[in-house]
């Protein structure tokens, strides 16, 4: 089948991002790839499937939903839940072999009770909440959560965690206050004779700014998938580019001076114009910018740039300007300047990775 949309997936790039992170931080310590929010948009399993042959000590995601494809695609690496299981669902994380992680008494409690009605050993990660407020158990209160679950029959504590809030951010003070508190308790545990397994806490930014977070296991997410989470990590590792969404072009045709184009009117030719219509939209990710320039800034900024700038497309390696609205599963193009363009044509499209429409085929290559 050939495809209007697609995105196109470089799993030879994946793979070499892998290695890059692991020159980083060394032989000795762990790499827990993160391939949630369907593997940052590249597809949930064969982005797993890849960092796996490449190293990969284990894997993580937020939710079951997308931890049990990885399983039932024959991945049998550790996979971590980062979000705390809902209780009626533990007993099939169990059966799928997943990690989970605990913050409080009553989830431990019930993942206990599942296990001994399954059978089985839960293994379970404690997650410290040292700043950043979402999740976890508080530092001063993790001694005693540790020591409970401890005593709870069927859990074997597989590790503990927590998460840095700032540091992407051009001060890293904060971030040092974080990994100060993390210290702290990991000392007092070792002190108190309290196996807590293995200890995490260094997600991209930290990979790249600060070797002494490393510990036992790092966590990295956007490295792998090309891009740095902000122009404040040096750019000390040789990422390559992962993703493209592409679309195909299914209609040419010329337009006399003084059409208007699109829903709402808004745009109106002031000569003669060829242009050329995408099957791809607002519903599939074509979003305001692309994702690069501005990672996880706030959608009123893109409002803004995008009323600054015109947003366009690349088609036969030049720049074509989008004319009108961007509606729900088309665009328009104004290829007038570019000789030879027909109907079947590739189209690249800046787009959002994670946003992008989960329905659109991910195409792999560098297999």
């Amino acid at each position: 089948m050939v495809h209007d949309v697609w995105v196109e997936v470089d799993l030879a790039a994946l793979r070499h991002n892998f290695a890059q992170v692991r020159s980083a931080v060394g032989e000795t310590t762990r790499v827990m790839a993160v391939v949630k929010g369907n593997g940052f948009g590249h597809g949930g399993v064969e982005p797993a499937r890849a960092f796996v042959e490449a190293g990969a000590d284990a894997l993580a995601v937020t939710r079951l939903e997308e931890a049990l494809p990885i399983r039932e695609a024959g991945i049998a690496s550790p996979i971590l839940l980062f979000a705390p299981i809902q209780p009626e669902n533990v007993e099939i994380a169990l059966e799928a072999d997943i990690d989970l992680t605990v913050c409080a008494v009553d989830l431990a409690q019930a993942v206990s009770a599942a296990a001994q009605r399954t059978a089985k050993t839960a293994r379970v990660w404690i997650k410290v909440d040292t700043g950043m407020g979402r999740l976890g158990v508080l530092p001063g209160e993790a001694r005693a959560l540790i020591g409970n679950v401890r005593e709870l029959p069927g859990i074997s504590i597989a590790g503990i965690y927590t998460h840095f809030a700032t540091s992407a951010d051009a001060d890293l003070a904060s971030t040092r206050a974080q990994l100060g508190k993390f210290g702290n308790l990991l000392d007092s545990l070792r002190a108190d004779g309290l196996d807590y397994g293995v200890a995490s806490a260094a997600n991209s930014a930290a990979i790249a700014r600060l070797p002494e977070s490393h510990l036992d296991m790092v966590r990295p997410g956007t490295l792998l998938y090309g891009q740095y989470p902000s122009s404040h990590v040096p750019h000390s590792l040789d990422l390559r580019p992962t993703w493209k969404l592409k679309a195909r072009v299914c209609q040419v045709r010329e337009l006399p001076k003084g059409s208007r184009i699109g829903y709402g009117s808004e745009f109106t030719t002031s000569r003669p114009t060829r242009t050329a219509v995408i099957p791809v939209g607002y519903a599939d990710g074509f979003t305001l910018i692309t994702e690069g320039p501005v990672y996880r800034q706030s959608l009123l900024k893109f409002a803004a740039r995008k009323a600054r700038r015109r947003l366009s497309v690349e088609i036969r390696g030049q720049r074509a300007a989008v004319l009108g609205r961007v509606a729900m599963q088309m665009a328009i193009l104004d290829v007038t300047d570019i000789g030879g363009v027909e109907v079947g044509d590739e189209v690249v499209v800046p787009a959002m990775r994670i946003p992008t429409s989960a329905f659109i085929p991910r195409v792999y290559i560098g297999k």
